[in-house]
Protein backbone atom coordinates (compact mmCIF):
# COMPACT_ATOMS: atom_id res chain seq x y z
CA UNK A 1 0.00 0.00 0.00
CA UNK A 2 1.19 3.35 -0.29
CA UNK A 3 2.96 5.26 2.52
CA UNK A 4 0.84 7.65 4.64
CA UNK A 5 2.84 10.74 2.98
CA UNK A 6 2.43 10.35 -0.46
CA UNK A 7 -1.03 8.88 -0.27
CA UNK A 8 -2.94 12.23 -0.25
CA UNK A 9 -0.75 12.51 -3.89
CA UNK A 10 -1.99 9.55 -5.23
CA UNK A 11 -5.47 9.75 -4.62
CA UNK A 12 -6.38 11.48 -7.74
CA UNK A 13 -4.68 9.73 -10.04
CA UNK A 14 -5.87 6.51 -8.53
CA UNK A 15 -9.41 7.74 -8.79
CA UNK A 16 -8.77 8.17 -12.78
CA UNK A 17 -7.29 4.72 -13.01
CA UNK A 18 -9.81 2.53 -11.39
CA UNK A 19 -12.64 4.81 -13.96
CA UNK A 20 -10.23 3.86 -16.43
CA UNK A 21 -9.98 -0.03 -16.04
CA UNK A 22 -13.70 0.24 -14.75
CA UNK A 23 -15.38 2.01 -17.86
CA UNK A 24 -12.63 -0.65 -20.26
CA UNK A 25 -14.37 -3.91 -18.80
CA UNK A 26 -18.27 -1.93 -19.10
CA UNK A 27 -17.34 -1.78 -22.62
CA UNK A 28 -16.51 -5.40 -22.84
CA UNK A 29 -19.24 -6.88 -20.77
CA UNK A 30 -21.53 -4.26 -23.03
CA UNK A 31 -20.48 -6.07 -26.14
CA UNK A 32 -19.34 -2.47 -27.52
CA UNK A 33 -15.61 -3.67 -28.01
CA UNK A 34 -15.65 -7.47 -29.03
CA UNK A 35 -12.59 -10.27 -28.04
CA UNK A 36 -10.72 -11.48 -30.59
CA UNK A 37 -11.10 -15.33 -31.10
CA UNK A 38 -8.74 -18.27 -31.94
CA UNK A 39 -10.02 -21.56 -33.51
CA UNK A 40 -8.72 -23.43 -30.50
CA UNK A 41 -9.80 -22.98 -26.67
CA UNK A 42 -8.19 -20.96 -24.61
CA UNK A 43 -6.75 -20.91 -20.62
CA UNK A 44 -6.14 -17.54 -19.20
CA UNK A 45 -4.36 -17.91 -15.80
CA UNK A 46 -3.91 -14.29 -14.55
CA UNK A 47 -4.12 -12.51 -11.32
CA UNK A 48 -4.96 -9.53 -9.43
CA UNK A 49 -2.20 -7.94 -7.96
CA UNK A 50 0.99 -6.54 -8.99
CA UNK A 51 3.89 -8.72 -8.39
CA UNK A 52 4.49 -12.31 -8.65
CA UNK A 53 0.97 -14.39 -7.36
CA UNK A 54 2.31 -17.80 -8.68
CA UNK A 55 1.17 -17.70 -11.98
CA UNK A 56 4.16 -19.67 -13.70
CA UNK A 57 4.10 -22.84 -11.82
CA UNK A 58 0.27 -23.24 -12.59
CA UNK A 59 1.00 -22.27 -16.08
CA UNK A 60 3.65 -24.69 -16.41
CA UNK A 61 0.66 -27.40 -14.53
CA UNK A 62 -1.85 -26.70 -17.04
CA UNK A 63 0.68 -27.36 -20.09
CA UNK A 64 1.28 -30.32 -18.51
CA UNK A 65 -2.20 -31.75 -18.13
CA UNK A 66 -3.64 -30.52 -21.30
CA UNK A 67 -0.56 -32.65 -23.08
CA UNK A 68 -1.97 -35.13 -21.10
CA UNK A 69 -5.09 -34.82 -22.06
CA UNK A 70 -3.83 -35.53 -26.24
CA UNK A 71 -3.84 -31.81 -26.67
CA UNK A 72 -1.04 -29.96 -28.10
CA UNK A 73 -0.22 -26.57 -25.07
CA UNK A 74 0.37 -23.91 -27.16
CA UNK A 75 1.56 -21.24 -24.48
CA UNK A 76 0.96 -16.84 -25.11
CA UNK A 77 3.04 -14.47 -23.67
CA UNK A 78 4.11 -11.03 -23.49
CA UNK A 79 7.50 -11.89 -22.79
CA UNK A 80 8.07 -8.98 -20.30
CA UNK A 81 11.83 -8.46 -19.81
CA UNK A 82 12.97 -9.24 -23.21
CA UNK A 83 15.50 -7.66 -25.18
CA UNK A 84 13.05 -6.31 -27.73
CA UNK A 85 9.40 -6.20 -26.71
CA UNK A 86 8.09 -4.98 -30.37
CA UNK A 87 9.10 -8.49 -31.93
CA UNK A 88 7.24 -11.49 -32.16
CA UNK A 89 8.93 -15.07 -31.58
CA UNK A 90 7.30 -18.60 -32.15
CA UNK A 91 8.97 -21.09 -30.61
CA UNK A 92 8.05 -24.75 -31.53
CA UNK A 93 9.12 -27.90 -29.15
CA UNK A 94 12.78 -28.42 -28.92
CA UNK A 95 13.89 -25.24 -29.84
CA UNK A 96 15.85 -23.41 -27.68
CA UNK A 97 14.16 -19.91 -26.24
CA UNK A 98 16.73 -17.42 -25.50
CA UNK A 99 15.72 -15.58 -22.12
CA UNK A 100 17.17 -12.21 -24.33
CA UNK A 101 14.80 -12.62 -27.07
CA UNK A 102 11.68 -14.39 -25.16
CA UNK A 103 11.78 -12.66 -22.00
CA UNK A 104 12.71 -14.71 -18.48
CA UNK A 105 9.54 -16.71 -17.88
CA UNK A 106 8.77 -18.04 -21.54
CA UNK A 107 12.22 -18.77 -21.12
CA UNK A 108 11.79 -21.01 -18.10
CA UNK A 109 8.25 -22.44 -19.55
CA UNK A 110 10.42 -23.75 -22.66
CA UNK A 111 12.48 -25.78 -19.78
CA UNK A 112 9.23 -26.80 -17.65
CA UNK A 113 6.91 -27.36 -20.39
CA UNK A 114 9.01 -29.49 -23.20
CA UNK A 115 6.11 -30.23 -25.20
CA UNK A 116 4.40 -26.18 -25.42
CA UNK A 117 4.48 -24.73 -28.28
CA UNK A 118 5.63 -20.49 -27.29
CA UNK A 119 4.04 -17.37 -28.82
CA UNK A 120 6.01 -14.89 -27.46
CA UNK A 121 4.18 -11.38 -29.02
CA UNK A 122 2.66 -7.86 -27.76
CA UNK A 123 -0.44 -9.19 -30.61
CA UNK A 124 -1.30 -12.78 -28.64
CA UNK A 125 -4.12 -12.72 -30.88
CA UNK A 126 -1.52 -12.69 -34.17
CA UNK A 127 0.82 -15.32 -32.72
CA UNK A 128 -2.21 -17.70 -31.65
CA UNK A 129 -3.37 -17.59 -34.96
CA UNK A 130 0.30 -18.20 -36.96
CA UNK A 131 0.59 -21.36 -34.56
CA UNK A 132 -2.73 -22.44 -34.93
CA UNK A 133 -2.23 -22.57 -39.16
CA UNK A 134 0.63 -25.24 -38.09
CA UNK A 135 -0.76 -27.15 -34.93
CA UNK A 136 -3.56 -29.49 -35.28
CA UNK A 137 -5.45 -30.11 -31.70
CA UNK A 138 -3.90 -27.01 -29.91
CA UNK A 139 -5.29 -25.52 -26.25
CA UNK A 140 -3.63 -22.18 -26.21
CA UNK A 141 -2.71 -20.88 -22.26
CA UNK A 142 -3.08 -16.74 -22.01
CA UNK A 143 0.15 -16.63 -20.02
CA UNK A 144 -1.05 -13.17 -17.16
CA UNK A 145 -4.04 -12.87 -19.01
CA UNK A 146 -6.56 -12.07 -16.97
CA UNK A 147 -6.34 -8.39 -17.89
CA UNK A 148 -6.12 -8.80 -21.35
CA UNK A 149 -9.45 -8.64 -23.02
CA UNK A 150 -8.89 -8.45 -26.39
CA UNK A 151 -8.50 -12.08 -26.50
CA UNK A 152 -10.98 -14.58 -25.84
CA UNK A 153 -11.10 -16.95 -23.26
CA UNK A 154 -13.33 -20.11 -22.73
CA UNK A 155 -11.66 -20.63 -19.16
CA UNK A 156 -10.65 -17.93 -16.43
CA UNK A 157 -7.88 -19.27 -13.99
CA UNK A 158 -7.54 -16.17 -11.21
CA UNK A 159 -4.56 -17.10 -8.91
CA UNK A 160 -4.65 -15.47 -5.79
CA UNK A 161 -1.58 -15.45 -3.09
CA UNK A 162 -3.56 -15.27 0.30
CA UNK A 163 0.09 -13.74 1.57
CA UNK A 164 -0.26 -10.45 -0.63
CA UNK A 165 -2.56 -7.61 0.63
CA UNK A 166 -6.03 -8.43 -1.50
CA UNK A 167 -9.28 -7.31 0.50
CA UNK A 168 -8.11 -3.92 1.94
CA UNK A 169 -6.42 -3.09 -1.24
CA UNK A 170 -6.70 -0.15 -3.76
CA UNK A 171 -6.28 0.07 -7.67
CA UNK A 172 -2.83 1.08 -8.32
CA UNK A 173 -1.45 3.48 -7.80
CA UNK A 174 -2.99 3.70 -4.28
CA UNK A 175 -2.46 -0.01 -4.02
CA UNK A 176 -1.31 -3.04 -5.59
CA UNK A 177 -4.78 -4.48 -7.16
CA UNK A 178 -4.75 -4.12 -11.58
CA UNK A 179 -8.09 -4.11 -11.10
CA UNK A 180 -11.26 -3.62 -8.80
CA UNK A 181 -11.82 -7.13 -6.53
CA UNK A 182 -14.94 -7.14 -8.52
CA UNK A 183 -12.87 -8.27 -11.63
CA UNK A 184 -13.10 -11.67 -10.06
CA UNK A 185 -16.43 -11.77 -11.28
CA UNK A 186 -15.26 -12.87 -14.63
CA UNK A 187 -13.47 -15.51 -12.96
CA UNK A 188 -14.02 -18.93 -14.34
CA UNK A 189 -11.84 -20.28 -11.62
CA UNK A 190 -10.12 -19.14 -8.61
CA UNK A 191 -6.95 -21.13 -6.97
CA UNK A 192 -5.93 -20.45 -3.67
CA UNK A 193 -2.41 -20.37 -2.51
CA UNK A 194 -0.39 -18.99 -0.17
CA UNK A 195 -1.42 -18.44 3.84
CA UNK A 196 -2.76 -14.69 4.88
CA UNK A 197 -0.58 -12.99 8.18
CA UNK A 198 -2.67 -13.79 11.38
CA UNK A 199 -3.82 -17.45 9.98
CA UNK A 200 -6.72 -15.65 8.06
CA UNK A 201 -6.91 -17.60 5.34
CA UNK A 202 -10.75 -18.76 6.05
CA UNK A 203 -11.37 -15.27 6.41
CA UNK A 204 -9.98 -14.55 2.81
CA UNK A 205 -11.71 -16.87 1.39
CA UNK A 206 -15.11 -16.15 2.81
CA UNK A 207 -14.80 -12.80 1.65
CA UNK A 208 -13.78 -13.85 -2.52
CA UNK A 209 -16.67 -16.70 -2.37
CA UNK A 210 -18.64 -13.27 -1.21
CA UNK A 211 -17.79 -11.35 -4.46
CA UNK A 212 -18.22 -14.60 -6.76
CA UNK A 213 -20.12 -17.43 -5.18
CA UNK A 214 -20.42 -18.98 -8.53
CA UNK A 215 -17.04 -19.67 -9.06
CA UNK A 216 -14.86 -22.60 -8.89
CA UNK A 217 -12.43 -23.10 -5.91
CA UNK A 218 -9.24 -24.84 -6.27
CA UNK A 219 -6.50 -25.25 -3.53
CA UNK A 220 -2.78 -25.30 -4.55
CA UNK A 221 0.23 -26.08 -2.73
CA UNK A 222 3.09 -23.81 -4.39
CA UNK A 223 6.55 -25.19 -2.91
CA UNK A 224 10.09 -25.36 -3.44
CA UNK A 225 10.30 -28.67 -4.18
CA UNK A 226 13.82 -29.16 -4.39
CA UNK A 227 17.28 -27.14 -4.37
CA UNK A 228 19.74 -28.21 -7.20
CA UNK A 229 23.47 -27.10 -7.83
CA UNK A 230 23.12 -24.49 -10.80
CA UNK A 231 25.70 -26.49 -12.93
CA UNK A 232 23.53 -29.84 -12.87
CA UNK A 233 20.25 -27.59 -12.85
CA UNK A 234 21.82 -26.00 -16.28
CA UNK A 235 22.76 -29.90 -17.80
CA UNK A 236 19.70 -31.36 -16.24
CA UNK A 237 22.18 -33.82 -14.82
CA UNK A 238 21.34 -34.58 -10.95
CA UNK A 239 18.80 -34.51 -8.48
CA UNK A 240 18.52 -31.80 -5.91
CA UNK A 241 18.08 -31.76 -2.23
CA UNK A 242 14.70 -31.05 0.05
CA UNK A 243 16.85 -28.74 2.54
CA UNK A 244 20.31 -27.23 2.57
CA UNK A 245 22.46 -27.79 5.43
CA UNK A 246 24.59 -25.08 5.09
CA UNK A 247 23.67 -21.18 5.88
CA UNK A 248 22.36 -19.39 2.25
CA UNK A 249 22.29 -15.97 0.69
CA UNK A 250 19.48 -15.42 -1.13
CA UNK A 251 19.66 -13.67 -4.53
CA UNK A 252 16.63 -13.07 -7.11
CA UNK A 253 14.65 -10.49 -9.48
CA UNK A 254 11.46 -11.82 -8.69
CA UNK A 255 7.90 -10.08 -8.55
CA UNK A 256 7.32 -11.10 -4.61
CA UNK A 257 10.91 -11.39 -3.02
CA UNK A 258 9.35 -11.72 0.66
CA UNK A 259 7.55 -15.20 -0.68
CA UNK A 260 10.88 -16.48 -1.80
CA UNK A 261 12.28 -15.88 1.54
CA UNK A 262 9.59 -17.84 3.43
CA UNK A 263 9.52 -20.78 0.88
CA UNK A 264 13.15 -20.70 1.51
CA UNK A 265 12.57 -20.91 5.34
CA UNK A 266 9.84 -23.40 5.15
CA UNK A 267 12.26 -26.10 3.66
CA UNK A 268 14.42 -25.85 6.95
CA UNK A 269 17.41 -24.08 5.49
CA UNK A 270 18.62 -21.03 7.10
CA UNK A 271 18.90 -17.49 5.74
CA UNK A 272 21.43 -15.34 6.30
CA UNK A 273 20.72 -12.45 4.06
CA UNK A 274 19.57 -11.17 0.86
CA UNK A 275 19.71 -9.38 -2.33
CA UNK A 276 16.43 -8.40 -4.13
CA UNK A 277 16.74 -6.80 -7.71
CA UNK A 278 13.39 -5.58 -9.71
CA UNK A 279 11.49 -8.19 -11.76
CA UNK A 280 12.55 -9.28 -14.48
CA UNK A 281 16.10 -7.81 -14.10
CA UNK A 282 18.50 -9.45 -15.63
CA UNK A 283 21.29 -9.65 -12.78
CA UNK A 284 25.01 -8.80 -14.32
CA UNK A 285 27.98 -10.37 -14.16
CA UNK A 286 29.40 -7.64 -11.57
CA UNK A 287 26.02 -7.61 -9.20
CA UNK A 288 26.42 -11.57 -8.70
CA UNK A 289 29.91 -11.19 -7.82
CA UNK A 290 28.43 -8.26 -5.37
CA UNK A 291 25.98 -10.49 -3.95
CA UNK A 292 28.48 -13.20 -3.09
CA UNK A 293 31.18 -10.92 -1.48
CA UNK A 294 28.05 -9.96 0.39
CA UNK A 295 27.30 -13.56 1.47
CA UNK A 296 30.86 -14.59 2.33
CA UNK A 297 30.31 -11.77 4.87
CA UNK A 298 27.52 -12.58 6.09
CA UNK A 299 28.35 -16.18 6.47
CA UNK A 300 26.76 -17.95 3.79
CA UNK A 301 27.83 -21.38 2.45
CA UNK A 302 26.03 -21.29 -0.90
CA UNK A 303 23.61 -19.01 -3.00
CA UNK A 304 20.14 -19.50 -3.33
CA UNK A 305 18.23 -18.20 -6.75
CA UNK A 306 15.12 -18.90 -8.85
CA UNK A 307 14.49 -20.97 -11.87
CA UNK A 308 13.63 -17.50 -13.53
CA UNK A 309 16.80 -15.97 -12.83
CA UNK A 310 19.19 -18.80 -13.37
CA UNK A 311 17.50 -19.65 -16.55
CA UNK A 312 19.57 -15.90 -17.57
CA UNK A 313 23.25 -17.04 -16.03
CA UNK A 314 25.74 -17.67 -18.86
CA UNK A 315 28.02 -18.65 -16.13
CA UNK A 316 27.37 -19.48 -12.38
CA UNK A 317 29.06 -16.46 -9.61
CA UNK A 318 32.52 -18.04 -8.00
CA UNK A 319 30.37 -18.99 -4.56
CA UNK A 320 28.25 -22.13 -4.68
CA UNK A 321 24.94 -21.35 -6.17
CA UNK A 322 21.93 -23.60 -5.55
CA UNK A 323 18.58 -22.86 -7.73
CA UNK A 324 15.34 -23.65 -5.67
CA UNK A 325 13.01 -25.56 -8.15
CA UNK A 326 9.34 -24.47 -7.80
CA UNK A 327 6.30 -27.03 -7.83
CA UNK A 328 2.70 -26.50 -7.81
CA UNK A 329 0.60 -29.44 -6.54
CA UNK A 330 -3.48 -29.01 -6.76
CA UNK A 331 -5.84 -30.33 -3.93
CA UNK A 332 -8.65 -30.74 -5.84
CA UNK A 333 -6.88 -32.43 -8.33
CA UNK A 334 -9.73 -34.76 -9.74
CA UNK A 335 -11.73 -31.61 -9.93
CA UNK A 336 -9.43 -29.19 -12.10
CA UNK A 337 -8.94 -32.30 -14.06
CA UNK A 338 -12.17 -32.70 -14.69
CA UNK A 339 -12.74 -28.68 -15.54
CA UNK A 340 -9.88 -28.98 -18.00
CA UNK A 341 -11.29 -31.94 -19.75
CA UNK A 342 -14.47 -30.09 -20.19
CA UNK A 343 -12.72 -27.47 -22.01
CA UNK A 344 -10.88 -30.18 -24.47
CA UNK A 345 -13.78 -32.07 -24.57
CA UNK A 346 -15.61 -29.10 -26.03
CA UNK A 347 -13.41 -28.31 -28.47
CA UNK A 348 -13.62 -31.92 -30.17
Amino acid sequence: MAPALTAPLLFLPGLLVEAAVRSRNALYAAGAWRAERLPAPVVSVGNLTLGGAGKTPLVIHVAGRLAALGVVPVILSRGYGRRDGARSHIVPPGCEADPSLVGDEPALLRRRAPAAWLGIARDRHGAGRAIAARVRNAAFILDDGFQHRRLHRDLDIVVVDRSQPLCNNRVVPRGTLREPLSALRRAHVIVLHGHAPGGADASIDAALLRIHPGAAVIHAAQRIASFVPYRSWRDGTAGGRAALDAPVFLVAAVGNPRRFRVDVEACATRVVGERFFRDHHRITAEEWRACAREAQRAGAGALVTTEKDAIKLARGPDLPLEVAVQSTAVEESSAFERILEALVRGSR
